[in-house]
């Protein structure tokens, strides 16, 4: 991830702005916040995220039936920032 673009999403008619960046050779931190200035809405989540081309050679000889298992590919995408912040909405998960 070479920079850290602003984006948007609308979730349940309110607008957010959010962002990706790298954590860790393993994870990126997902940055969510309300577009109004009146909302006091702040998330921060942290995602696991094997980066394919910094993890290329262990990844290609991995078996590749164990691939998906062993590494987290897959991207930072809309869909997953809405269900971060339809999680974070819905409150604390109990017995956490």
């Amino acid at each position: 991830m070479a920079r850290t673009r602003k984006r948007s999403i609308r979730v349940d008619d309110v607008d957010y702005r959010w962002t990706a960046s790298r954590a860790d050779p393993g994870h990126v931190v997902v940055r969510v916040w309300g577009v109004d200035s009146s909302q006091d809405i702040r998330l921060e989540a942290r995602v696991a995220f094997d980066d394919p081309w910094r993890n290329y050679g262990p990844i290609i000889t991995t078996d590749p039936e164990r691939v998906a298992e062993v590494f987290a590919s897959d991207p930072i995408t809309p869909r997953l920032v809405e269900r971060l912040i339809r999680a974070a909405l819905a409150g604390p998960v109990s017995g956490a």
